[in-house]
């Protein structure tokens, strides 16, 4: 690659854009791995433990904070779930559905155009790719602002006994 070479310039610009975001992915994916696990354990030892003598307005705060616990854990399951579709504005293969859409005609004739401009096509994929860590970054982050108010409200019949 050579400095006067614009179009390789923009190549290895796609590329490295491509290759950050997809790191960024599986980095979403680990943190909602790590957190669901203890999304999913807190209630199964706070449970094993019971909750004697809760009644009245803090039962009514332990079951309000149950119910956004079990939302925040239900958004770390939507950030690890796979992707099957896309929002892209720009046409081309990009993922395992292209291929499930179409026959193998098409998706030769798909795969010859992304190609021809392989620059476009690895934008795209940096396009596509975007949306899906944009969504798994605010599903992560109401994730926890539910995790967290709702271990709040869980945490009042504590304070109240």
């Amino acid at each position: 690659m050579t400095p006067a070479d614009p179009d390789a310039a923009a190549h290895y610009v796609a590329e490295r854009l491509l290759l950050t975001v997809r790191e960024d992915v599986g980095r979403a994916d680990v943190k909602a791995s790590v957190l669901l696990s203890g999304a999913v354990a807190v209630p199964a030892l706070v449970l094993g433990r019971g909750t004697p003598g809760v009644s009245g307005p803090a039962a009514v705060f332990l079951a309000a904070g149950a119910v956004l616990w079990a939302a925040g854990t239900l958004l770390l399951l939507a950030v690890i779930v796979p992707r099957t579709r896309t929002v892209r504005s720009a046409p081309g293969p990009t993922f395992y559905a292209d291929a499930l859409a179409t026959d193998t005609e098409a998706l030769r004739g798909a795969a010859a155009e992304a190609g021809a401009d392989r620059v476009g096509w690895l934008l795209t994929q940096f396009q596509d790719v975007s949306v899906i860590l944009s969504a798994k970054y605010r599903w992560l982050r109401g994730s926890m602002a539910l995790l967290g108010a709702g271990l709040l409200l869980a945490s009042v019949p504590l304070a109240l006994g």
